[in-house]
């Protein structure tokens, strides 16, 4: 996401104070735990230089504040959300080694962010391969003293393919670009771009026959440092992933950007990929106008595993009344049929959770929901792909549970695994890896601090999640 830019061998950690405080130093750092909740931390008395960001209200003796992750077994991107106080500007830096005296070691250059009001996302470099289970140091650097909000978690993006295109509509959705690669699906020509850094990809459906323009506003980018430039470059698609026909590209700058596409007939699938200017880290409001209004909002759509089905779930916002989810089925991705039908819950609340299971489960399968609005509008969700071939089976031996979780896991073959708890809207809120060794084995955990509610406890396979709903007393 960020232009690789050069720093010389002394940039490492040019600072006047040596306390070991807790922040201070990468021996004793704020310990950022990945699950997406904001804490405050206090900015430390170590004093240094800013050593990457070139505007001039990062010249002089500021304060060193040293935080530390560590990457999960899949080496999924790390994405933070920075803010600081008195919206003071800020430098991080990223350093994959911390030695024994205390000094930062080995900088990823491309992985640093200037943020010049104060707020925005970190992301490593789109150009940076993460090691998995391994632990990193971010070094932030603000000109004064006060407190640095923090939250931190593992995202890999879902529509940084085009089969994982989000399905948006009239009312604008927030999403971010941070932690999307270049896609290889689309070329840089094709959305007026020199090259492409971080693609997002979007889908609406033409409501009239005519013109339809894709809207992106609330523009807020970081990047390297010469700056971030707001902005996106845009393609335009018809077809179907795989086979994308190019429409037409635009590329603009601004916190608000305004893209049209030519006359298209009523009922048209648009698939719509964005890039960021310079491969700047951005945050945005993404909509259409004439785009078929939206019966509903997909927040969550994923596929567990059983040892006889596949259980399908999804959790949806923004329910207007009357919305009925098709449940399809397909062999390879691109021919669906029907398996089954949902009708929305009656006195919808702000988030709705439904699930689905399909007993008659293949070896290998593609799903996907067919959602009809009460006028009759239909969109589809995101297409998921589940592959039985590496299924792990568990059960939760007490449940309801007050402290330690147990349950009982068989695994088909011995494999490291990253085990989740997910709360009641698909958001995870704990992870831990662990080795399965191949059979039966008893696994526990401590999950005392959740408060009280439903939860899952997911285990990974190839292509598959197996999930195990449980209440927190």
């Amino acid at each position: 996401m960020k232009p690789a830019l050069h720093c010389i061998a002394f940039c490492l950690l040019l600072a006047s104070s040596s306390g070991f405080s807790q922040g201070n130093s990468c021996s004793t750092p704020y310990s950022l735990t990945l699950d997406g909740v904001s804490r405050n931390f206090s900015i430390t008395s170590l004093t240094g230089l800013a050593l990457h960001c070139t505007n001039s209200i990062y010249s002089g003796t500021g304060h060193i504040t040293i935080f530390s992750f560590t990457t999960n077994a899949t080496a999924s991107c790390v994405l933070i959300d920075l803010s600081t106080s008195g919206f003071q500007p800020a430098e991080a830096l990223l350093y994959n080694k911390c030695s024994g005296g205390g000094a930062l070691q080995n900088l990823e250059t491309a992985s640093s962010i200037c943020f010049d009001d104060g707020t925005g996302l970190w992301a490593p470099s789109e150009t940076l391969v993460l090691m998995p289970n391994h632990l990193y140091f971010l070094r932030v650097w603000t000109p004064g003293t006060g407190t640095l909000t923090l939250s931190a978690k593992n995202y890999d993006p879902p529509n940084n393919t085009c089969a994982g295109a989000t399905v948006i509509g009239t009312t604008p959705v927030a999403d971010n670009n941070a932690c999307h690669k270049p896609s290889t699906e689309v070329t840089p020509i094709q959305l007026c771009a020199f090259s492409l850094e971080n693609t997002a990809f979007y889908r609406y459906t033409i409501d009239v026959s005519g013109v339809s323009v894709l809207m992106i506003s609330q523009i807020n980018c970081d990047n390297g440092a010469a700056g971030a430039t707001a902005g996106f470059q845009i393609g335009f698609f018809t077809g179907s992933c795989g086979s994308l026909v190019p429409l037409s590209c635009y590329a603009a700058v601004g916190g608000n950007v305004s893209a049209p596409t030519d006359s298209l007939p009523a009922g048209t699938q648009v698939t719509v990929a964005i890039d960021g200017m310079s491969g700047s880290n951005c945050s945005y409001l993404i909509n259409a106008f004439n785009a078929v209004f939206l019966p509903v909002s997909i927040k969550y759509f994923t596929a567990w595993v059983a040892p006889t089905f596949n259980t399908l779930r999804w959790v949806t916002t923004n329910e207007n009344g009357n919305t009925s989810f098709d449940i399809e089925k397909s062999p390879d991705g691109l021919h669906f049929h029907p398996i089954g039908t949902i009708r929305e819950e009656n006195n919808p609340r702000p988030a709705e959770d439904y699930t689905f299971q399909d007993h008659s489960s293949w070896p290998d399968q593609f799903y996907r929901l067919r959602i009809v609005g009460i006028h009759g509008q239909v969109i589809y969700s995101n297409i998921i792909h589940v592959i039985r071939s590496s299924v792990q089976t568990g059960q939760i031996i007490q449940n309801p549970v007050s402290g330690i979780l147990q349950a009982k896991i068989i695994s088909q073959k011995a494999e490291m695994t990253r085990l989740q708890i997910l709360d009641g809207e698909g958001r995870m809120v704990k992870s831990e890896n662990t080795r399965l060794d191949k059979g039966e084995h008893i696994y526990s955990l401590d999950i005392g601090q959740l408060p009280k509610g439903i939860y899952y406890l997911v285990i990974p396979g190839q292509g598959t999640q197996s999930g195990y709903k449980f209440i927190k007393l």
